[in-house]
C-alpha cells in the first residue's frame, strides 16, 4: 500500500504547487542542448549531499581497514588505534586523495549529463523535452521541479538508510551529516505549499497530465538508479584506493614507535 499511497501523494503534491514559492532552479548550462536544458533545470543538491556522507563513511571505512591490517602486520599493539595521535593524522593524511577523487568525481556531477541525457532520449520525445523545458521555466514549474528532486533524493537515500549501508552516527562524518541535514530540511520546507490555492491551473494540468506523470516516475526510477548505481561504483573502488596509498602512513607509524618505545 505504501508505494501507491506515495505515488497519489506525489501527484496531489504535484497538482497543488504554488507558483509563488521561491525559486531554486539552476540555469541552463552552456552546452546548448536540449537535454542540456532540461538538466538545467533541476538542482541536486540534497542527493549529492547525501552521496557524499555515505562516501565519506566509506572512505574512513577502508582508511581505517588498512591502518588495522598495519597495526596487526607490524605489531603495533593495541594502542594503535583511533584516538592516537599518530592514528588520527595518518587517517587523515590517507582520506585526503580518497575524499578529493570523491569531490572531483561524484560530487562535481560531471558524469551526470551523458548518462542523463541518454535517459531523457530514450524515453522522452523532442516534443515532450521541449514542453518540459517551458514547463519548468515557469514558476509554478520550478516548484514541481523542487519536488521531483526530493523525491529522488528520498528514494536514493532509502537504498542506504533501509539496507543499513549508511551507518547512522558514524565517526569522522558529523560535519557531512550536518550539511545534508540542513540542505535536506531547506528543500523540504521549499516544498511546501498553501492547500487553499485553487488557481493554479498550470500546476494541476501538468500534475495530472500523461507527461508530467510519465516525468516523474522516470526520474524516481531511473534517476535513482543511475544515483546509486555511481555511489556504489566509487564506494567498490575505494578499498582499493586506500590500498593503493597506505605507504603515507608510514611516517606517522615510525612516530608512534618512537611514542611507545618500539
Amino acid at each position: 500500500m505504501w508505494p501507491v499511497f506515495r505515488n497519489f501523494l506525489l501527484v496531489v503534491l504535484l497538482a497543488c504547487a504554488a507558483p509563488s514559492m521561491p525559486v531554486f532552479a539552476q540555469s541552463s548550462d552552456s552546452h546548448g542542448t536540449r537535454f542540456d536544458e532540461l538538466l538545467g533545470t533541476h538542482d541536486w543538491i540534497t542527493t549529492v549531499a547525501l552521496g557524499n556522507r555515505y562516501l565519506k563513511q566509506q572512505s574512513l571505512v577502508a582508511v581505517r581497514a588498512e591502518l588495522a591490517r598495519i597495526g596487526r602486520h607490524r605489531g603495533l599493539g593495541p594502542d594503535w588505534k583511533r584516538g592516537d595521535a599518530q592514528w588520527d593524522a595518518a587517517e587523515a593524511v590517507l582520506a585526503a586523495p580518497l575524499l578529493l577523487g570523491v569531490q572531483q568525481d561524484f560530487s562535481s556531477l560531471a558524469w551526470l549529463p551523458e548518462q542523463w541525457n541518454e535517459m531523457v532520449r530514450t524515453s522522452f520525445t523532442d516534443a515532450e523535452i521541449d514542453a518540459l523545458i517551458r514547463h519548468f521555466r515557469t514558476d509554478v514549474g520550478r516548484k514541481q521541479a523542487k519536488i521531483i528532486e526530493h523525491s529522488v533524493q528520498f528514494h536514493v537515500a532509502a537504498a542506504y538508510t533501509m539496507s543499513g549501508k549508511l551507518i547512522p552516527d558514524f565517526p569522522g562524518t558529523a560535519g557531512e551529516q550536518r550539511y545534508l541535514t540542513v540542505v535536506y530540511a531547506e528543500e523540504e520546507q521549499a516544498t511546501r505549499f498553501s492547500i487553499a490555492a485553487s488557481d493554479n491551473v498550470e500546476g494541476q494540468r501538468f500534475a495530472l497530465s500523461d507527461l508530467g506523470a510519465k516525468y516523474q516516475k522516470t526520474l524516481i526510477i531511473k534517476l535513482t538508479g543511475i544515483f546509486n548505481a555511481r555511489i556504489d561504483h566509487l564506494a567498490l573502488a575505494l578499498p582499493l584506493q586506500a590500498g593503493a596509498v597506505v605507504a603515507q602512513a608510514d611516517p606517522f607509524i615510525e612516530e608512534f614507535r618512537a611514542a611507545h618505545g618500539g
